[in-house]
């Protein structure tokens, strides 16, 4: 950031427009040149850069052409730098693709626009540069070469543009077609949720960190509080520049320098990100349509090890393919990214992948789910899933990701990002999904969840039940309150209660006493077991209101009260027995009749003691007491000082 002053650049005289204007082409083929040629500064600002002639980092420039401000990228054009250039490349809304004359298209010109074309960028102009080292027919060949080479590629029908930037020919000729692109291009929004990705830091004395980059949507204001990804501290920004002059403001495609407090230097390199708080969600994980580039030369294999081109970051990422072991050259597929550190995108966003050692590009393609989880669905869903976030509408791919969130409901900015729309549109697109019962509110409650992440978090319960059926075929199902509980933890403790009844009704589980499990279950015991449940059933109902404790029950084998207390439970679940505190079972036709007893005593003397109801019972206090704690803990009686009455 240069601390030099000059006018502000937001004239109120001139409504300007920005946009961002990146160069591409081979090394050597006079992009810094014919940068130079149109705005006057030298995007080459390193001494070895000039001493050597060869672009080795970004550099800038502007260029005012009637209403339109362009920031201008100047790129490196060797192969050892298109970590660099991708870098550049992020956020153009215009290419400038550079071809010399004396030289025509030569490896990295093909490298350059393969990047461009899998950026998505779509408005370019050509330059024909060094026309005056040629020959007007030698021109006219390259030309035709240029035209071969973006033949179905969105700069097929880009205009060519012959230029000298030493004589100045074809220059005007150059900037009316660069307006004319400019004013075909659809850039991002400039109000909204600001993001910028890095492209250089450095240190000013006295001023501190200072942060540069392409705005690549909304808005940045002196004194804005700004997250830096992907590590997700607060900043703040003390001063704005754009190409040297101080604003107040900044807007999507202009070149940024911000002055920021509040964050450590050393965490800060290219490839952070700075966004509005709240917008992005850094994710190890990404879900992505890639494409193999016809000229990569060799099948892209799932689980191979890439190196990832994202905004100006780059990392090491596993790409696993969904359908299939391989993507052929000029093929493209569903996949997932797998990052060992996290990252941040947003819906859209478009990616290069290079080889494990960086040499050669093998392809790109555009982010679908910015923040993804390991695949749990059936590959089919999954499938299905991705296609409505790749060809769906705004609503569609809301409800993908409202369907992803499950029960937690992504904040307004961070949907927006993850959706790929606005916040003035959120309104209207969840009116809309509820006018079409794709966004319902669960029974009981006021919150609204996509039936999609209902009917998938019933299937997660079956199989969660189902894993403990088979390992425990002879226990009755999970306790009730277990389930509530997992589906508390996969929810909401305001959900947990009414999905669980929920899923009840629908038939997806079933009581089985007081626990529960899938509706085809049904305990399975071996003829032993069989044998001494019925014993222990038989023993408890003959026992009556003195029930025999397990360990006294006949047939049990000496130190196998584990087995006992097991098929006891299940005795509880399938309403053979009542257990009373967890020591005395009660037969269940005994519960019934202690229950008519209590009821017949209330009736005569208005309330029960202890003492009534063992005498009623002939019973002793040893189990009477107990009796009585389990009609309170039911429901069915209420203490009232020394005496039990009717709790209804």
């Amino acid at each position: 950031m240069t601390v030099a002053h000059r006018q502000p650049t937001n004239d109120p005289r001139v409504s300007r427009r920005h946009y961002i204007l990146g160069t591409a082409g081979h090394i050597d083929h006079g992009k810094s040149s014919l940068v130079k040629a149109l705005t006057g500064t030298d995007p080459d600002r390193l001494p070895e850069e000039r001493r050597r002639g060869m672009t080795i980092e970004l550099g800038f420039a502007e260029l005012d052409i009637d209403d339109i401000r362009f920031g201008v990228v100047d790129v490196p054009g060797h192969e050892r730098f298109v970590r660099t250039m991708v870098a550049g490349a992020t956020g153009i809304d215009v290419a400038l693709l550079v071809v010399a004359a004396d030289d025509a298209v030569m490896p990295q010109t093909i490298e350059h626009v393969d990047i461009l074309k899998l950026l998505g960028v779509r408005q370019g102009v050509v330059a024909i540069s060094k026309i005056d080292l040629v020959d007007e027919e030698l021109v006219e060949l390259v030309t035709e070469d240029v035209r071969r080479l973006l033949d179905k590629t969105p700069l097929a029908e880009a205009p060519i543009c012959p230029v000298s930037s030493v004589e100045g020919t074809g220059l005007d000729s150059l900037r009316a077609a660069l307006v004319a692109a400019a004013r075909a291009a659809h850039p991002s929004p400039v109000s909204g949720p600001f993001r910028m990705a890095v492209d250089r830091v450095f240190t000013v004395q006295g001023r501190g960190t200072v942060l540069t980059g392409s705005s690549l949507r909304g808005s940045v204001a002196v004194g804005d509080a700004l997250e830096v990804w992907p590590g997700g501290e607060t900043c703040r920004v003390r001063d704005l520049q754009t190409h040297g002059a101080h604003e107040g403001r900044l807007e999507r495609g202009q070149r940024c320098a911000l002055n920021v407090t509040g964050v450590d230097r050393e965490r800060l390199e290219r490839g952070v990100e700075l966004a509005t708080p709240g917008y992005l969600q850094p994710s190890r994980l990404l879900d992505v349509r890639i494409e193999c580039l016809v000229g990569s030369g060799k099948p892209l294999k799932s689980t191979s090890v890439v190196r990832l081109e994202l905004g100006t970051s780059e990392a090491p990422a596993r790409v696993v393919l969904l359908d299939r072991k391989a993507l052929d050259p000029g093929d493209s597929a569903f996949a997932q990214l797998r990052l060992g550190t996290p990252i941040t995108s947003v819906f859209g966003q478009r990616f290069i992948v290079r080889d494990e050692n960086a040499a050669r590009t093998i392809g790109g393609g555009m982010v679908l789910r910015p923040a993804s989880r390991r695949r749990r669905r059936d590959v089919v869903d999954e499938l299905d899933a991705l296609a409505r976030l790749e060809t769906g509408t705004a609503i569609d791919r809301v409800e993908q990701v409202l369907r992803q969130s499950g029960f937690e409901e992504p904040k307004t900015l961070r949907l927006c990002g993850l959706a790929g729309v606005e916040p003035e549109e959120l309104d209207a697109l969840f009116a809309e999904l509820d006018a079409a019962a794709r966004r319902v509110p669960v029974d009981g409650t006021d919150i609204r969840v996509v039936p999609a992440a209902v009917s998938e978090l019933g299937d997660r319960l079956s199989v969660w039940l189902e894993r403990h059926h088979r390992k425990n075929p002879d226990r009755p199902g999970r306790p009730a309150e277990s389930v509530i509980g997992w589906i508390e933890r996969l929810t909401s403790r305001p959900l947990a209660k009414p999905l669980f009844d929920l899923f009840l009704t629908e038939g997806r589980i079933k009581r089985i006493g007081a626990f529960i499990g899938l509706p085809a279950f049904a305990p399975t015991l071996s003829t032993a077991d069989e044998r001494l449940m019925a014993t222990l059933i038989d023993e408890i109902r003959r026992g009556g209101f003195q029930p025999p404790s397990l360990d006294a029950i006949p047939g049990v084998p000496a130190g196998d009260r584990k087995r006992v207390v097991k098929l006891a439970t299940l005795a509880v679940a399938l309403g053979e027995l009542v257990n009373v505190d967890g020591t005395i079972f009660l037969h269940i036709d005994a519960e019934a009749e202690l229950r008519r007893r209590v009821v017949s005593l209330v009736e005569q003397h208005g309330g029960v003691t202890v003492s009534q109801v063992r005498e009623a019972l002939d019973s002793s206090r040893k189990f009477v007491v107990p009796f009585l704690e389990w009609l309170d803990r039911a429901g069915f009686t209420r203490r009232d000082g020394d005496q039990r009455v009717l709790a209804g």
